[in-house]
């Protein structure tokens, strides 16, 4: 619609343009013919023209801002907003511009942000942005403009990039209350909610505690909370701060205070609260949450940094040291296009190994937890260049490994490689603890989901009952878990820890009871949780796990098994699967129908999942429903069970039955070129020989050489590599 003299005025004011800028009405009406013959260059020069007329024009400086960022400009997106905060403190658009520039963060060497779709990269500007935000959100009274809305949605989409899980989902919250029609809110909530990498302790939504009812302070807790509704967080964190300092034995008020503190990305404030709630008086299992998420929110949650680096070595004689590499058996050659590892720049490396602590074993029937091989690094193998020798990168090796690897490489190479290192760089920081769950194997290409399961559930019963207890911690001052299980100063902490673990091993398909740790260290194991004395739908995250579903009823068991299918709580979502198939009144339900997906998709042994598979296909028959997603399911099992024959019926009944169903060809192809039946292109690609597998598409290496490579596919003579990411 054409503006005109009753337009709201693009200054963001709230104003008429009759009663703001009507000597402007006529400009601002070919600014718009301009913009929307998207003549953006001649509107910008346009706008600097007015400006030298009317250089505190806010309508101007909110439009210039506009066309800023669209031309991606973001030098002069930050200098303008610069201006426009210093013109106009008070005003919401100004504000609102302000942060978004800050959460931009400095622009790269050409000027430019980096892309990222239609937005720059942003550089850890998410705190400072927020701050502004909610100056932005206090100036905006009854309504927000469709720019502080915009913001909102930038500075959550910063924060989460910076691993601000709280305050980016609180904004994503705040936008889906703010706009319901919005779906990429909601879209961007859903995908972090499954996100197996989020921790539960950060997905979970406390909301605001309530205060008792005989607390002499309620009057000033109800006014601290009442900016919450605005989306003034700031307001209602000062205010309880105050208070706070007025009452400090109160658990509400900490519990708040550390909750609105999170949203504002205030983590050293949040984590000071959550360390405050868990030292008043409140039931020993709500206290280690506290403290568990308190660690989360850490950098280093146990404090036991461990670097993960890149080390270069000189290669003195480039075929001698190839050729050794080759007939090595401790060195594996990648069998992929070394040249998807160089750019114009950059000349790709000559040849890429697999360095492993000893040689695979022949045959599965041999592998045991002492004889499986571990991944120790890749090592890319570089010729010499105009400006550089010839040298040798090792990346993703630990500081530990290194000392190991440097005397392995020296009786592989021999004089081939100059034993001095050249350069050793920290690529990565993890967790010595989260380290331990990921063993790194590359195993026989013989060995079954059966035995990789057995040794895993090896690796992990040693690794926590045996490895982890003996490790030095920072959160212990430099003491060991098993040195301080005695401690009672320690109980909570140490009990926290064990909580942060567990949430680490969540994301892994390992099961482990933990209770067996706690036992093990002589603390008190979690119990059980009656279905009949708790609300499922209220019951924090990291304890649904311990529902005792077989005893819930219908309504509680569907509420918690979609509380942990929505949120990825894996353990919880097989023992509510379970209960749910063992569940006659709801046979044929749409619940009972995703718990058989569910169980199908966790299970190891491809002939229970084979059996999951069909139970689910005839249930959905049973309710009327197309098969077409068992079906697609199906093929998953049997690519893994190397039936050709089947994978080639099931594609054939797919295509001729379910072909034009919603979602199934894209489905379809996918799965195809993912298993190299077809390339991405769409053309046919062979099928191997009738009971074979088709070969997995090779791993890529990532973007450049400097990424570590995720071994996920099938090497070379068939072993196949058990990699488990940080």
């Amino acid at each position: 619609m054409p503006i005109d003299a009753y337009s709201l005025c693009p200054c963001g004011t709230g104003k008429k343009i009759k009663f703001c800028c009507p000597d402007l009405l006529g400009e601002l009406q070919r600014i718009e013919r301009m913009l929307e013959g998207e003549q953006n260059l001649a509107c910008l020069s346009q706008i600097e023209r007015l400006q030298q007329q009317h250089p505190d024009r806010a309508c101007l400086m909110a439009i210039k801002a506009t066309l800023l960022r669209a031309l991606g400009q973001w030098e002069k997106v930050q200098a303008n907003a610069a201006t426009f905060v210093e013109r106009h403190p008070h005003n919401p658009t100004a504000l609102a511009e302000s942060a978004i520039a800050t959460a931009a963060g400095a622009p790269t060497e050409d000027g430019h942000g980096v892309e990222l779709g239609t937005e720059p990269s942003f550089v850890r500007g998410g705190r400072a942005a927020q701050d502004i935000l909610q100056r932005a959100l206090a100036a905006c009274g009854h309504s927000v403009p469709s720019r502080v809305y915009e913001a909102i949605g930038v500075v959550a989409r910063v924060l989460l990039a910076d691993g601000q899980w709280l305050a980016g989902r609180a904004l994503l919250q705040l936008q889906t209350a703010i706009h319901r029609e919005d779906e990429y809110p909601v879209e961007v909530l859903v995908e972090l909610n499954r996100s197996a990498e989020v921790p539960l302790l950060l997905k979970d939504d406390p909301g605001m505690a309530t205060c008792p009812d005989d607390a002499p302070w309620k009057d000033r807790f109800v006014e601290a909370i009442a900016p919450l509704g605005a989306g003034n967080w700031q307001a209602a964190a000062e205010k309880l701060t105050a208070l706070a300092e007025d009452v400090p034995d109160s658990p509400t008020i900490w519990r708040n205070l550390a909750t609105v503190r999170g949203w504002l990305a205030d983590e050293r404030g949040c984590i000071e609260a959550l360390g405050r709630f868990a030292a008043t008086e409140v039931p020993l299992e709500e206290a280690v949450e506290a403290e568990a998420l308190a660690m989360l929110l850490t950098a280093s949650p146990l404090g036991d940094p461990l670097d993960i680096l890149a080390a270069t070595w000189t290669i003195n004689d480039v075929e001698l040291l190839q050729a050794a590499l080759t007939l090595e058996s401790r060195a594996v050659e990648v069998s992929l296009d070394p040249s998807s590892l160089g750019d114009g720049d950059h000349p790709p490396p000559r040849a890429a190994y697999l360095i492993l602590d000893h040689p695979v074993v022949k045959k599965a029937e041999d592998l045991t937890p002492e004889t499986a091989t571990r991944l120790l690094a890749q090592a890319l193998l570089y010729g010499r260049q105009t400006d550089r020798e010839a040298r040798l990168e090792v990346l993703g090796v630990t500081r530990e490994d290194l000392q190991w690897l440097r005397v392995l490489l020296k009786e592989i190479a021999g004089d081939a490689l100059d034993p001095d290192l050249v350069e050793e760089e920290v690529i990565e920081r993890t967790s010595a603890s989260r380290q331990l769950l990921a063993p790194n194997w590359r195993l026989p290409g013989d060995v079954t989901a059966k035995q990789v399961d057995e040794l895993a559930a090896a690796h992990a019963r040693d690794a926590f009952l045996n490895r982890w207890p003996q490790l030095k911690l920072g959160i212990f001052d430099g003491r060991s878990a098993r040195e301080v299980a005695g401690d009672e100063s320690c109980r909570v902490r140490l009990l926290a820890a064990v909580l942060v673990l567990q949430s680490w091993n969540e994301a892994t398909p390992v099961e482990f009871d933990f209770n067996l740790l706690r036992s093990h260290l002589g603390l008190p194991i979690l119990e059980p949780i009656d279905p009949s004395q708790v609300t499922v739908e209220d019951l924090p995250l990291v304890r649904l796990s311990r529902v005792a579903a077989e005893k819930a009823s219908d309504e509680a068991l569907c509420a918690g098994y979609g509380r942990a299918e929505v949120f990825t709580a894996t353990a919880a979502a097989r023992e509510f699967a379970r209960a749910l198939l063992e569940r006659p009144s709801l046979a044929g339900s749409p619940a009972q129908l995703r718990a058989y997906r569910t169980m199908a998709m966790m299970e190891r042994d491809p002939d229970k999942a084979l059996q999951y598979v069909e139970q689910g296909r005839q249930a959905a028959e049973s309710a009327g429903r197309s098969c077409a997603s068992w079906d697609l399911l199906e093929l998953t099992v049997r690519f893994a069970r190397r039936e050709v024959g089947q994978l080639r019926r099931l594609v054939g009944h797919i295509q001729d039955r379910h072909l034009e169903e919603p979602g199934v060809a894209e489905a379809l192809t996918s799965f195809l070129v993912r298993v190299g039946v077809i390339r991405p292109d769409g053309t046919p690609a062979p099928l191997p020989p009738q009971d074979e597998a088709p070969a997995a598409a090779a791993a890529e290496t990532g973007e450049t050489a400097r990424k570590l490579w995720t071994p996920d596919s099938q090497g070379p003579g068939g072993e196949k590599r058990i990699w488990t990411p940080d």
